[in-house]
């Protein structure tokens, strides 16, 4: 059983869901699930969690992401990229447009920010897609996320069509902040093409292609990332061997801290990870417990 992590250079016009199908498929498993779903045409990083790993997904997910992206100015669309009904913004003085502009209006956008997500969108309320009810020619109600944009960095510029790439937090959806990124400019705009560079610290030169997907991946190929490496930016404890086993049973632990009332890595005295805690008073009681040794 793989216990880890791979990062998928997913292609364009192929949906997440299929793309972890033709995992499983190839690898031959079962236990497996994404970690930030990407739109059929948008290109790039797509992790995929495998066999214990799933139960870390969240915090592969609070991770910040970045993205480069081509936008469309002077239109419209009604899904906010290529597969929607593109229309040539009403109000288009786009002649007046120049880097710096864009660029002082770029930069209004970075902090932390609300922002309601897209109809268009795998977004579930009350069990129900919101494309799905899209689709249906449905609009409903969507109650605002907090957002952090980090860093927009203008690229290029050049008739019409801009290039930019984004770092920011999780729940961010690249679509509706390149339509605010148009209405601000008075042009309007949608996104044209979206590519994920990065995840947390997992970059480019860490991702593989569909295409290379085999049975031959194991935990020694280049493209894994071992379980022990997958959570990051939380401290960790290692336990004993009678801790250990105490923390299997559901007991607490005590464990001198200065961090209090925070998630914590557990490690067995081998450096292998067993799950995340929490600690509290100097106790960390198990969270989440996995179940495999390497």
């Amino acid at each position: 059983m793989l216990n880890g992590l791979l990062l998928i250079d997913k292609p364009r016009n192929i949906s997440s869901n299929h793309s972890l199908k033709i995992i499983k498929k190839k690898l031959s498993i079962k236990k497996a699930g994404i970690v930030g779903i990407l739109d059929p045409l948008a290109t790039g990083m797509l992790p995929i969690v495998l066999g214990e790993a799933t139960k870390l997904a969240q915090y592969v997910e609070s991770y910040e992401k970045e993205y480069l992206v081509l936008c469309k100015l002077g239109s419209t669309s009604t899904t906010g990229d290529e597969e929607g009904v593109i229309e040539e913004f009403l109000s288009n003085p786009s002649s007046t447009l120049s880097e710096t502009s864009i660029a002082s209006t770029l930069k209004s956008f970075i902090g932390k920010q609300e922002q309601i997500p897209p109809m268009f969108s795998a977004l579930k309320v009350n069990g129900i897609k919101l494309y799905t009810l899209a689709r249906k020619g449905i609009s409903i109600e969507r109650k605002p996320r907090i957002i952090t944009i980090s860093n927009i960095e203008l690229i290029s510029y050049d008739n019409y069509e801009l290039v930019i790439k984004v770092v920011c937090s999780k729940g961010t959806y690249i679509r509706t902040l390149v339509e605010q990124i148009g209405n601000s400019l008075n042009v309007g705009a949608y996104t044209k093409n979206l590519r994920r560079l990065r995840v947390g610290e997992f970059k480019e030169q860490n991702m593989i292609n569909l295409d290379d997907i085999s049975s031959n991946i194991d935990h020694n190929s280049k493209y894994f990332i071992n379980i022990n490496n997958i959570v990051k930016g939380l401290e960790s404890f290692r336990l004993d061997v009678d801790d250990e086993a105490k923390i299997r049973l559901g007991q607490s632990i005590h464990k001198k801290s200065d961090s209090n009332n925070c998630q914590v890595i557990m490690e067995d005295y081998e450096k292998n990870i067993i799950g995340i805690g929490f600690i509290k008073n100097n106790y960390i009681k198990p969270k989440r417990l996995l179940n495999f040794k390497e």
